[in-house]
């Protein structure tokens, strides 16, 4: 078997640990402030874990690009991302919901990028990320069912029979009489509904800050967008007497002083809206109604266009670090320039 010193790294795993490194650099900034600005003490330990975690995955991280001579990212710091002093934006309760919808994303991604890679060390690192992250996510769950803060999904019948679908009617949802929901449909609804009911309070607070006008344009466009996703998925569920998640805009406090660089709300807003498109595909993937479909189709249509001007806005500031790339080679030959 080779040696790990003769393995080089696959482009999966440069992405995995680019992309890591960029998110919890960015994290830790958003996370020092939470901190700063957290007074219950409970909540505290949770955003303390985070940071920690945060502060582990960076310098595995940097431990991997020394030994591979790989240029460490730009990334976000405290002196020019963050400013501790700006007074509290949102709740505590807010900080809470936060970070556990933090490590609900992080589990995904992560176990995306291990599933992608197969170099020991790399493998090592995404393990022990996945293992913490899960703590995480259980330690900020305990501690909302605790508060009675969570908001459990529906309960639906437990079956008592198997049963087969014997009709294309199954599938409608435009016309004549449309079947309840299934339990998966209701599951991705819920789920979706809640990552934008917290999304909308993150944009509220982003578009009271923001510097740029076109920033916090960005934002309340942004803010629209998952209204719009809250409102029509609150109706779907209401029409099937499923119960709803509570809104959390009221954790927004009324600071108007910005607490983080517009490069980095620009950033986590991107980084977001990219995370949605991968759920509402799975939901595209999973819903049988039609009718649902087309308005999840309908939903990633607009969000990837909204992504995309991110993007534009990113790019046009300096603001967006090149992913690492592979050479091209045709321009190479062109200039003679490596």
């Amino acid at each position: 078997m080779d040696s790990e010193q003769s393995i080089r790294l696959t482009s999966s795993e440069i992405a995995s640990l680019w992309a890591a490194y960029m998110n919890n650099s960015m994290s830790l900034c958003t996370l020092k402030y939470f901190r700063e600005k957290n007074k219950d003490i409970e909540i505290q330990s949770i955003i303390e874990l985070a940071i920690e975690i945060a502060e582990t995955m960076l310098q595995n991280i940097k431990k991997i690009y020394v030994k591979e001579n790989h240029a460490i990212p730009y990334g976000f710091s405290e002196t020019e991302d963050v400013n501790l002093n700006a007074p509290p934006l949102y709740s505590d309760t807010f900080f809470l919901h936060f970070v556990h919808n933090m490590a609900r994303h992080g589990m995904s991604s992560y176990g995306a990028a291990f599933s992608a890679c197969s170099r020991p060390d790399t493998l090592e690192l995404l393990s022990n990320a996945i293992d913490l992250t899960r703590n995480l996510y259980f330690r900020s769950l305990n501690l909302l069912l605790e508060k009675g803060l969570y908001s459990r999904a529906a309960s639906i019948p437990i079956p008592d029979k198997v049963e087969f679908i014997e009709k294309q009617g199954y599938l409608t949802g435009w016309f004549g009489d449309r079947r309840p929901m299934n339990a998966l449909e209701i599951m991705h609804f819920y789920n979706n509904m809640t990552r934008n009911i917290i999304g909308k309070a993150l944009l509220l607070g982003f578009a009271q800050t923001a510097g740029l006008q076109e920033v916090r344009n960005y934002m309340a466009r942004g803010l629209h967008i998952a209204d719009k996703v809250v409102e029509f998925m609150a109706h779907i569920l209401s029409e099937e007497n499923i119960s709803q998640p509570p809104t959390l805009e009221s954790e927004v406090l009324k600071s108007t002083t910005p607490p983080f660089s517009d490069k980095l709300i620009m950033f986590q807003v991107t980084q977001l809206s990219g995370m949605s498109l991968g759920y509402y595909g799975v939901a595209l993937g999973t819903v049988s109604r039609r009718d649902l479909g087309s308005k999840f189709m309908r939903i990633t249509m607009e969000a990837v266009m909204y992504a995309e001007d991110g993007a534009n806005i990113l790019i046009d500031h300096g603001w967006m670090e090149k992913p690492p790339s592979a050479i091209d080679n045709i321009e190479i030959a062109k200039t003679g320039k490596k």
